[in-house]
């Protein structure tokens, strides 16, 4: 191992181990994660707390759709409860309505709805993003391509399933194959395999852009693009601009140039659509479709 590498793993074990400590003194917290206050969190601080539209609430939610009076939080030996408050427009936690005075036992990654805001719920010492995001970076960062890698593509894939559910709003994943790859390697080397990867990773951004997205890469030559708010006809006209852009791009290795195709497999969640895992098989089905069929498409 070099100098350079081992002064790199010293200094992310530092970053962990000072991440950890922060968050182990860190509250329990409210992370807006669907609304007009997207972002913004809230520490569950004190024993009771009050969370509604009025400004006198401990959680103020500036949604015309909240109720003054929305719920109260309370918090016993570190376990976290919410109360509705018999609010006008229900408050439900996951795809469960809660009535007035029912009271539910909040856990890791909860989704709370009130009116047009959905917020995440995170347990006390918890990490999350305002202690990790250098290390996020490293650790759930392809090294090769500068994506996502597999497993954080599928922790997102997941909790996107799981958001769309309680919001009713569609969502579509994208399985993209490079045809023929091993053959690249085979016969230009991995150096030049490689720099297809990159080049192609970089392909994929840019066909992206402007889209809520989160690209990552499977493994070997495979991406994966998940598409948070895309119904099928608007994932599928991205599908193929995609295949366009991969097929017209030069990739230029020791002054050869390297034609490349895609085959993409392309699933959207439906109203019987039950997990994450059920669209990621029915891309992977899609993609084998698309490869059987003559490769080069999408299905």
């Amino acid at each position: 191992m070099t100098l350079d590498k081992t002064t790199m793993l010293a200094s992310l074990q530092d970053t962990l181990i000072s991440t950890i400590k922060r968050a182990n003194q860190s509250h329990a917290c409210l992370i807006v994660v669907h609304g007009p206050l997207q972002g913004k969190r809230f520490e569950i601080s004190a024993n009771s707390m009050r969370l509604g539209r009025d400004a006198s609430a401990d959680i103020v939610i500036d949604d015309p759709k909240v109720s003054r009076q929305q719920a109260t939080l309370q918090t016993d030996a570190g376990v976290v409860s919410l109360i509705d408050g018999g609010s006008t427009n229900g408050t439900a936690i996951n795809d469960t309505r809660l009535h007035r005075g029912d009271m539910a036992v909040l856990r890791r990654d909860d989704l709370i709805k009130v009116g047009s805001t959905v917020l995440k719920f995170l347990p006390q010492g918890e990490l999350d993003a305002r202690f990790i995001d250098a290390l996020e970076n490293r650790a759930h960062c392809d090294t090769l391509t500068q994506v996502y890698n597999k497993g954080y593509i599928l922790e997102a894939l997941d909790a996107e399933f799981r958001k769309a559910q309680v919001l009713c709003t569609p969502l579509s994943l994208l399985m993209v194959d490079l045809d023929h790859f091993k053959a690249i390697n085979d016969q230009r080397g991995h150096d030049a395999g490689d720099q297809v990867l990159i080049e192609v990773s970089q392909v994929l951004r840019q066909a992206v852009a402007g889209t809520r997205a989160v690209l990552g890469r499977f493994g070997g030559e495979e991406f994966l693009v998940l598409l948070p708010g895309l119904d099928r006809p608007a994932a599928r006209c991205l599908a193929e601009d995609i295949r366009h852009r991969v097929e017209h791009q030069a990739v230029i290795y020791d002054t050869h140039r390297i034609h490349l195709t895609a085959s993409v497999g392309l699933a959207s969640k439906t109203v019987e659509s039950d997990s994450a895992r059920e669209l990621f098989k029915q891309a992977d089905r899609a993609l084998y479709q698309a490869k059987n069929a003559g490769r080069n498409q999408v299905c």
